[in-house]
């Protein structure tokens, strides 16, 4: 063996113990793990949380205050809801009392055109069926006898109960003109038909029926009913009209206001939210 040789094995025996070396101190068997310190791990770095932000000031405020938002979402749609009831009631109203208060026009000038037809027959043909046709018109007019509908009013009586609200009381004076000047007409009608039961002069008779003086008493008759349907006609149409203009607007309002609530329902209004980490 030579020197280099020898050398060689003196480096390997040096390592060999030098190992044994740091085995036999990084064990001690006298130690036992009760001895040990414990060292805790250390804290995990916190996440970085997402906060949402929102640039709009009307949304911040929404998402702040989303609880009594909803509250006045909800009070807003009672609201409105009551307003159109009672919008509808109104255009309701205002239809039943046109229809009635065209109804009875057309029953007094129908009634008024069978006076004036029963007078005549009779004073032409002196029959006495157009007499009491006549009479039985006379008391369903005054209210003493039911019409065809089994109503037993005076005209006077249904004119009145039109509601001041739908047909003022200045427009319901030409009603009660139409009505004075139909008892004025009625006088010479009846006139007539006395000369006619009496056995008096029959052209007399004719011509309280059928003169000049007759047809102009008929025009004070009709002129007023005429006007008080044309301006009824105007008044509820335009009633009508602005109502339904109110009832769209309630609408409207009815559905933002439900539309606002729908993006509530999640408790936050997320319009145009950006995400941005906390520092």
């Amino acid at each position: 063996m030579n020197g280099r040789e020898k050398r060689r094995l003196e480096r390997r025996a040096k390592r060999q113990q030098k190992r044994q070396t740091q085995v036999v101190s990084s064990y001690q068997p006298e130690e036992s793990e009760a001895d040990w310190e414990y060292i805790p791990e250390p804290d995990p770095e916190p996440k970085k949380t997402k906060k949402k932000k929102n640039g709009n000031p009307f949304v911040r405020w929404v998402n702040t205050h989303v609880d009594n938002v909803r509250l006045g979402l909800g009070i807003t749609i009672f609201v409105m809801c009551a307003l159109l009831l009672n919008n509808n009631l109104n255009v309701r109203k205002a239809y039943i009392t046109s229809g009635q208060s065209f109804y009875s026009i057309l029953q007094m000038g129908k009634m008024d055109a069978d006076l004036t037809r029963t007078a005549r027959e009779f004073v032409v043909t002196e029959n006495d069926k157009y007499k009491k046709l006549y009479d039985d018109n006379v008391l369903v007019r005054e209210g003493k006898l039911e019409d065809r509908r089994g109503v037993q009013k005076s005209f006077e009586d249904r004119f009145n109960d039109i509601p001041n609200s739908v047909i003022p009381d200045i427009q319901k004076q030409k009603l009660q003109v139409s009505l004075k000047e139909s008892d004025v007409l009625a006088e010479k009608e009846i006139e007539a038909m006395e000369i006619i039961s009496d056995g008096g002069d029959k052209t007399e008779a004719i011509n309280l029926v059928f003169g000049e003086e007759y047809d102009i008493q008929k025009d004070k008759i009709v002129n007023p009913l005429l006007e008080f349907t044309d301006n009824l006609q105007m008044k509820i149409g335009r009633l009508i009209v602005t109502k339904l203009y109110f009832s769209y607007g309630y609408i409207i309002i009815l559905c933002l206001a439900n539309l606002v609530l729908i993006f509530l329902i999640n408790d936050r209004l997320d319009l145009s939210i950006r995400e941005h980490e906390e520092d």
